[in-house]
């Protein structure tokens, strides 16, 4: 935990002070509710195998919902709720996390009186490593530790296996997305069209830890796309390790800009580049070249593809 920063707590000051700062890595958040956060149970394991558990909070609460953390390839991101008032205490009345893959909850009571507060963590600060707060017959406050995203600290993220971001590289515009973490990528599917100097957009099948594979969503637009380039890896004697290309204006788009070009890097060889690679405010970006492999994809996009990053796993 050497490094970690906070975020909150959220509440009230009443109850008595919980720390859950595990050696080991979060697997599994027990949440008890009714009309709000009654208590909350942690479970980590540890480096050793062995798991531990804790318990924060009072006896009440008539609902338990379990989240379950696939680490390494799931972890927690972002955490958000509301904040009311019982029986004239402030405490935590909803709670939402959020990882990598998926959105858990809300849990509690979401939307309460007219007087509750909103808080969240956006998860823009490194990845959540622990919580804190204040616990009575309710959750009176919640907090996070947080890993900073610094190089030092992801290096040593990267010693135990947590994946890293990287990026996304492009125009600020555009709806955000991220597939999350896989065993592998697949397939890219890269549409192109003839009227703009654009990526319209990207597609992906990804290998997931058990095997099966999962097709992602479309992220940018079908309209207009005459031309598809395809992309086949097995992901074990040859794998996807870099993404680089250019963004810039597009054309009769007022200066707005998207991906015009975009390469696909292998152990062994290199795919494209798709698109145009030269041009008025065109801008190069390359993901790291450190040894490792792409096991995801994140960015943004709207009618075409604006940004993309990269989800790394490295050796």
């Amino acid at each position: 935990m050497d490094g970690c920063i906070t975020f909150g707590p959220w509440g009230g000051s009443q109850g008595k002070d919980w720390v859950y700062m595990p050696e080991g890595f979060i697997k599994k958040i027990t949440i008890i509710h009714s009309g709000a956060i009654d208590r909350i149970r942690f479970q980590s394991e540890l480096h050793t195998g062995e798991t531990h558990s804790s318990v924060f909070g009072g006896n009440g609460g008539s609902k338990t919902n379990t989240i379950c953390i696939d680490y390494p390839n799931e972890y927690l991101t972002s955490i958000s709720g509301t904040i009311g008032h019982i029986g004239g205490s402030t405490v935590v009345m909803s709670l939402c996390l959020q990882t990598n893959q998926t959105n858990y909850g809300p849990y509690g009571c979401p939307y309460g009186s007219d007087s509750c507060t909103r808080f969240s963590y956006d998860g823009k600060g490194g990845m959540i490593v622990g919580f804190y707060g204040h616990a009575n017959k309710h959750i009176d406050a919640i907090g996070v530790y947080v890993i900073p995203k610094s190089l030092e600290l992801c290096r040593k993220m990267s010693e135990v296996g947590i994946p890293r971001e990287s990026g996304p590289w492009g125009a600020g515009v555009g709806k955000p997305w991220d597939d999350g973490v896989f065993s592998h990528v697949k397939q890219v599917l890269v549409y192109m069209g003839e009227s703009l100097n654009v990526i319209y957009g990207i597609q992906f099948i990804y290998a997931k830890r058990d095997g099966n594979s999962i097709l992602s969503e479309m992220h940018g637009g079908r309209l207009g796309v005459c031309k598809t380039k395809l992309i086949g890896v097995d992901g074990e004697k040859e794998y996807l390790t870099r993404v680089s290309g250019f963004y810039g204006p597009v054309k009769e788009f007022g200066g707005l800009k998207g991906i015009t070009s975009i390469t696909f890097h292998t152990n062994k060889k290199i795919y494209g580049p798709y698109g145009e690679i030269s041009g008025a405010g065109y801008v190069y970006f390359t993901s790291t070249s450190s040894p490792g492999k792409v096991v995801g994809f994140q960015g943004r996009s709207g009618d075409f593809l604006t940004a993309i990053g990269v989800h790394m796993e490295y050796f």
